[in-house]
């Protein structure tokens, strides 16, 4: 089962920007990913083309299962 980490921003322009980290650790609390995505905002690491990422959104993990069928 593959797992994303997707962590969901309001950019300066009003939309949404989500940043996609694929394997996030097992025991990640929503604590650990709230800071760092408050830090990303505070050190303006990413700017994107709808500007300065301002605001946290959603943060989530997203599971997808793959089956083989051969």
């Amino acid at each position: 089962m593959n797992r994303t980490l997707e962590m969901v921003f309001r950019a300066a322009n009003g939309r949404e920007v989500t940043i996609s980290l694929a394997d996030p650790l097992e025991n990640l609390t929503l604590a650990d990913v709230t800071t760092v995505m408050e830090d990303i905002i505070a050190r303006n690491i990413f700017i994107t083309t709808g500007g300065e990422l301002r605001d946290i959104v959603d943060a989530r993990i997203r599971t997808r299962e793959t089956v083989s069928l051969a």
